[in-house]
Parts: C-alpha cells; sequence; structure tokens
C-alpha cells in the first residue's frame, strides 16, 4: 500500500456564480518535496456575511496571510501551526475593521483543511463547514460542538463567531485518518441549506469534483439562491510511488444534447407509443362522458318524484296582542332582576367581618410586606456604571425578585386589593421579564378573519408552502383554504363531497404537508391528494399502505429530496403502534408512492413516539413531546442526555411546561426553533444545534390572544427579525419576533 495519496479539486466558475456572491476560495499544494511530506496541502473557504466588496478584498488579504503563517511556521505541528495561523488573521483583521470600512453586522467564516500524507486536519471559525463522504455518509468535520461551547449563558470565556470580531480567538480543530476514495467539501452553510444536504452528498458521491461543483452551482441558481456560495470538492485517491499525480478532468460539450437522435432507434417504438396516448385519452373522454349521462338520467328520474307542497300560515297575529306580550316579558325580566340585586345585598350583608382585634395585626403584616418588596425592588433597579443587578448579577437579581414576589401575595394575603398592589407587581414583573428574556407584544393584526368572508370555519392545522402562501385544514365544512399573506385573499381548493372536474369526490381532510412544489392532503377515506401550487387543482395520489394508517394518527412531514427534482418523502407517525413510516417515491413526475412505507427509525427512543404532539423533517427529524423534543439523526434517535431543550428561566414562576407546536427558521446564519407553549401561552425560540434557550413572547396588558394558537409557522430571513403566522379560531395572526 502506497502512502501517496493524489487529489482531484473541483473549484466554482466565476461566470455562473451570482453577482453578489463574494466568498473567498483559496488552496495551495506544494510543489517541493520536503514541504508537501511536513506541512501538506492547504485549502481554504471563507463564507462572507453581510458582504461587501470592501469585506472580500479584506478576507482574501485575511487568508492569503493564514497560507504565508501556516507553512513559514516550524515550531509545532500541523494543528497548533494551523490554530497559530488563524488566530494571526483574525489580529489583523479585528484592527483593520475600521481601516477597511467593514460595517459592524459583517462576518467572515473561515474554515481550513490541510492534506499531508493519509491524515486530514480541519480548523473552523463560524458557520461554514467541512464535510467527508466515506461509503455513501456524509460527516460533519468538525462535529457540532458541545452544549457547554455555545451555552449563551457561560460567560467565563468568549468564543468569536466570525472572524475579526474579537481580538482572541478559540477555533474548532478536527483530525482524522483519510482512506481511498474519500471525498470532502469545503461549503457555505447557506449555500448548503439553500441545496439541501441529501443534493450535496448525492454529488459528491457520484460526481467528480468539477462536475459535482458546476451541478450544484446549477442547483443553487434554480432555487434562487443568492448571497454566499462558497464550495471546494476534492477527491483523494491513492497512487503508486511510479504515477505521475496530474490528472486531466473531462469537459462537458456547450449542447447537453448534442449528437442524440430525434427518434427512437427501435422500430415502430415512436408510432406504438403515440397510439397508447391515443387510446388513453379516448377512454378518458369515454369515462367523463358516461358519468356525465349517468348524472343527466338521474336528474330526469328525480323531476318526476312527487313532492309535498308547501303550507303557508292562514292567520296573521294582531299587532296590539305582540305587543302586550313583550311588555309582559319585559316587566317579567325586570322583577327577576330586582330580586337578584336584593339576594346579592342580603348574601354581602350576611358576610363576616374582621374584628377590630384581627384587623390591626392584619394592617401591620401588609404594612411590613409592601415596605420589604419596596426596599428588595430597589436594591434591583440600584444602577452601577448605568448597569442594574440584572445586568450585573442576574442570579441575586433572581433571588430577590423572588423574594419580593413573595412579599406582595403575603400582603394580598391579608388584605390588600389588587389595584392597589398592581404598581408594584408591574415593576416586579418588568424586571423579570428583562431578566427570563421575555418580549411583550401587543396584539398583532390580523392577516385574515374567517368570519368576515366564510361561515362555518373550525381551523385545525395549517402549513406553508414555498411560494409563501398558507394552505389551512379546516373541520366545520370540510375544506382545504389557500390564504395569500400578502394580500388576506383566501380561496376555498376543495371541500368534502363536493365532486372535482375530474369527478373524484374528496372526503373530509385530515392530515396535511408540503414540500418542493406540491401540497399533499390525506382524507379521512384514506385518498391522499396532492395539489400543485401553480394549478391548485387536487388530484388522486396513489400512496401504498395508507389503508392500514391508524385513525389516531395526527403528526405527519414532507422532505424534498432529490433537487432539482420536485419530489419528497413523506413521514407519518403511527398514532397506535407509535412506529414512523417512511414513503420514498421513484424519480418520476407527478410524485407517487406505489411501493409501501418502511420503518424510519433505526432503534427505540428515550420517549414514546405515540405521546408526540408535534413533527418537524428538515435535515433531522423533530418529535416534540410535553416538555422537551426527540431529535432524530437519519433515522437514528439521539437521548435526551445527548440532546434535549433546556427549560425556560422562569421555571419559579412558570412551573408547568405544555408544548403543542413546533416550528423552524434561519435567520442570517443562525438557526432556530420555535414551540408554542399553552399552559402558559408563550412562544418559545430555542437555537437548534444545543436546544439553549434564547427568547420568549407573551402577551402584554394580559391580552388572551396567544391561548388558543392552533398551529404556527415561522419564515426564514437573511436579516432582521423572523415573521411568525399563528393560527386561532377566528383568523391567522402575523407575528414580528423582535
Amino acid at each position: 500500500m502506497s502512502n501517496r495519496f493524489a487529489t482531484r479539486i473541483g473549484l466554482p466558475s466565476a461566470e455562473e456564480r451570482p453577482p453578489d456572491a463574494h466568498d473567498v476560495v483559496l488552496f495551495h499544494e506544494p510543489s517541493v518535496g520536503a514541504e508537501a511530506r511536513t506541512k501538506g496541502s492547504l485549502f481554504m473557504v471563507a463564507q462572507l456575511t453581510g458582504a461587501t466588496p470592501q469585506l472580500a478584498r479584506a478576507a482574501t488579504e485575511a487568508l492569503e496571510s493564514l497560507r504565508r503563517d501556516y507553512y513559514y511556521d516550524l515550531s509545532a505541528g500541523v494543528l497548533v501551526a494551523l490554530s497559530k495561523a488563524m488566530a494571526g488573521a483574525n489580529r489583523r483583521l479585528y484592527h483593520q475593521r475600521r481601516r477597511l470600512g467593514i460595517p459592524r453586522r459583517s462576518g467572515v467564516s473561515v474554515v481550513a483543511l490541510v492534506i499531508r500524507g493519509r491524515e486530514a486536519h480541519v480548523a473552523k471559525l463560524g458557520p461554514a463547514s467541512a464535510v467527508v463522504v466515506r461509503d455513501g455518509r456524509m460527516y460533519e468535520v468538525p462535529p457540532p460542538p458541545a452544549v457547554s461551547e455555545e451555552d449563551p449563558r457561560v460567560r467565563r470565556r468568549r468564543v468569536a463567531a466570525t472572524l475579526g470580531e474579537a481580538l482572541e480567538i478559540e477555533p474548532f480543530t478536527w483530525q482524522g485518518g483519510l482512506a481511498a476514495g474519500d471525498r470532502l467539501a469545503l461549503v457555505s452553510r447557506h449555500f448548503a441549506h439553500t441545496i439541501g444536504v441529501e443534493e450535496l452528498k448525492r454529488a459528491l458521491v457520484e460526481m467528480r469534483p468539477a462536475q459535482a461543483v458546476e451541478h450544484l452551482q446549477h442547483v443553487f441558481a434554480i432555487r434562487g439562491g443568492t448571497g454566499s456560495d462558497a464550495l471546494m470538492a476534492i477527491e483523494v485517491d491513492e497512487l503508486p510511488a511510479t504515477v505521475t499525480t496530474h490528472h486531466l478532468e473531462p469537459v462537458r460539450p456547450a449542447e447537453p444534447f448534442a449528437g442524440l437522435p430525434d427518434q427512437s432507434p427501435v422500430p415502430l417504438a415512436d408510432a406504438i407509443g403515440r397510439g397508447l396516448h391515443r387510446a388513453g385519452d379516448v377512454a378518458e373522454g369515454a369515462r367523463a362522458a358516461a358519468g356525465h349521462g349517468a348524472v343527466t338520467l338521474l336528474s330526469w328520474v328525480l323531476a318526476f318524484v312527487p313532492r309535498r307542497r308547501p303550507e303557508y300560515p292562514r292567520s296573521i297575529p294582531r299587532t296590539a296582542e305582540r305587543e302586550e306580550h313583550r311588555r309582559r316579558r319585559l316587566g317579567l325580566v325586570g322583577m327577576i332582576g330586582v330580586a337578584g340585586i336584593l339576594a346579592a345585598g342580603a348574601t354581602v350583608a350576611a358576610l363576616p367581618s374582621v374584628a377590630p382585634t384581627e384587623a390591626i395585626p392584619r394592617a401591620a403584616s401588609a404594612r411590613e410586606a409592601i415596605t420589604e418588596a419596596v426596599d428588595l425592588l430597589g436594591q434591583v433597579e440600584e444602577r452601577v456604571d448605568g448597569a442594574d443587578l440584572v445586568d450585573r448579577n442576574p442570579e441575586r437579581a433572581t433571588e430577590l425578585l423572588s423574594d419580593a414576589h413573595a412579599a406582595i401575595e403575603r400582603a394580598g394575603g391579608v388584605g390588600v386589593s389588587e389595584q392597589q398592589l398592581e404598581p408594584l407587581r408591574g415593576r416586579i414583573e418588568r424586571r423579570l421579564d428583562a431578566l427570563y428574556r421575555v418580549a411583550r407584544v401587543a396584539r398583532p393584526g390580523a392577516v385574515a378573519d374567517f368570519a368576515a368572508s366564510l361561515q362555518d370555519v373550525v381551523p385545525a392545522d395549517m402549513v406553508a408552502a414555498s411560494d409563501g402562501s398558507l394552505w389551512i385544514v379546516e373541520t366545520g365544512r370540510g375544506r382545504v383554504l389557500r390564504l395569500d399573506p400578502a394580500t388576506g385573499e383566501l380561496t376555498v381548493i376543495f371541500r368534502a363531497g363536493q365532486a372535482l372536474e375530474s369527478g373524484d369526490v374528496p372526503g373530509d381532510p385530515w392530515l396535511i404537508a408540503t414540500a418542493a412544489t406540491d401540497v399533499v392532503v390525506i382524507d379521512r377515506q384514506r385518498t391522499a391528494w396532492r395539489i400543485d401550487l401553480a394549478e391548485r387543482v387536487p388530484r388522486p395520489m396513489p400512496l401504498a399502505g395508507i389503508e392500514g394508517l391508524s385513525g389516531e394518527t395526527t403528526l405527519i412531514g414532507a422532505l424534498q429530496h432529490r433537487p432539482p427534482l420536485e419530489i419528497f418523502n413523506l413521514y407519518m407517525v403511527d398514532g397506535a403502534s407509535g412506529e414512523m413510516w417512511r414513503w420514498s417515491p421513484p424519480a418520476v413526475i407527478p410524485v407517487t408512492y406505489p411501493d409501501p412505507a418502511e420503518p424510519f427509525l433505526t432503534e427505540a427512543p428515550d420517549l414514546d413516539p405515540r405521546e408526540a404532539r408535534d413533527l418537524r423533517v428538515d435535515v433531522n427529524a423533530w418529535l416534540l413531546h410535553a416538555d422537551t423534543v426527540t431529535r432524530v439523526d437519519f433515522g437514528s434517535p439521539r437521548s435526551q442526555a445527548d440532546y434535549s431543550l433546556d427549560p425556560p428561566p422562569d421555571a419559579a414562576v412558570r412551573p408547568r411546561l405544555d408544548y403543542r407546536i413546533l416550528d423552524g427558521a434561519t435567520v442570517g446564519d443562525r438557526e432556530f426553533l420555535y414551540v408554542y407553549d399553552a399552559a402558559n401561552a408563550r412562544l418559545i425560540g430555542f437555537q437548534r444545534a444545543d436546544g439553549a434557550f434564547v427568547r420568549q413572547w407573551l402577551a402584554a396588558d394580559g391580552g388572551d390572544w396567544l391561548t388558543d394558537v392552533r398551529a404556527v409557522s415561522v419564515t426564514s430571513v437573511a436579516d432582521g427579525p423572523p415573521i411568525a403566522y399563528l393560527l386561532t379560531a377566528d383568523g391567522v395572526l402575523r407575528l414580528v419576533l423582535e
């Protein structure tokens, strides 16, 4: 076995990159044997956030300085030298931010890969990633950091998220062996999210590096990707000692279909195909004509069925009698009201009053409790160098506010009215909100009001499609509605029992999911319907094995997995057995599922899937429970000790949790999970990477508009606060999560 490895590199074409893409891709392969043996080959990618030409030039200079420092440093190993070189580039960029005019919100994420001999060494800072594909599986290196390394509550040290953000940085590093046939890629996380993880893995496995990079650039453009697009594909191959390391890369023809015949080479294949298509069209027309004839014949038969004639009233009541009856009713209501007032007065008069011997101790206790609460609030609100105790010492502030809250409760228990205690209670709640990262939100404007446009609307579920529209299932009359958030227009797509243009009659809608350019609806008759976002016409969709799904099932999800083909997997959790099933379609359009589902979970999770409240499918699958979530990585559920949602920090004030709804969104380069807590009528945000608590939103001024939320959909944004659409019994609300 030879120790020599040859690398084939695929780089993005400058002509096919978006005009707003400023990411930097650099590499260096030494031509001197001694340098190649001691330092290896260096590959680097810089992902830019809020990119400008000035920031791109600064990032290029930083990568060049990183390369020079790494190859010049011979005092330590590869990882140590690489970390020192990255720290030096960080200091240069940190001291030159003002001179170069780099905006404050801009950031530079760097990932560097060194291949020396049969080993790979990786150092990264920020969201840019390095992946290794081996034996059909893709791994991210370094692995995602531990919870304690990214938890915002840990304040012992500060790790910068971008190059040049802080004076000192601590990059994440990894070292591992390589094998012949390994495929590596340095990729921007924004680029990977846009094209999809499955498409990235498939391109690296099935294509040469140059072809893979070209294909992924086309997919990124098809999906409307803009901004960060850094990508470098590397193939590792083993060579004998006498084989040259220079390889030729195939080039594609200017026209992909050049040279293909216009007709099939098989004799009579085209003629037979056209005949079969004409026969199918004739059969479809005959079926439609037969259905129309049957409806016409039934209408003629019903026309001759005898009907009972309506009966009309034979007398008209006089106006005087009706007025007399009305006066009697009003008099009876007045007598009942007077009797109720007398009864209430007698009850109040009969209540026991406080004796003078008890009133004086109660007044003293109330005075002491209020004085204690005021003193504790004064300690919390005291500012030192412009910061109150909540900012200086959150733990001490929590203790003092808890004692102040208890003192207020004691004052209320000895007879002080709530109106008198309201100012102190409001001050305590405002400090607790700052401590527990609570945002009080006034009632937002309604995107749609169901009562104003439709009747008997009982909303049950809502999903957001890829074109930005909202699709709602309502059980009042068994309808599926489409809502345009921009205009507030509601459209009925289909209703149960009403025949479609194709002659098919749908049942009551049950489950709904969306992916790619389709919306999937499953009715109570176990029939699956596919609705294209452009045509908006329901069409039956074959789904093998759906008749065996339990009627208690409520969890469904969909995930596109073969871009640019608009096909997707379906995931369901059986409500009776707790099994999680996955349907995978063939690579044809329109989407069908002729094969039965297969089990998705490779082992039993810590928490029973039958008790899950909601299901979300993105790169991973997420099962929401009453107070946490189960994360599933490629079918393997992670234990609660490995991954779970941190409880909100206000457990002393809101001890009970009742999670009902789960959704996720990407805000800039950060990914979040959003959970609706029905027990406390609030929306909570968590970090997707480690489940750490971020922020929570509650209704302001005691509002109750968050008490009956039935579905939540949060939109991803490149910058600025995301927007959450809340489905309630009365309509859809638009909430800005600031």
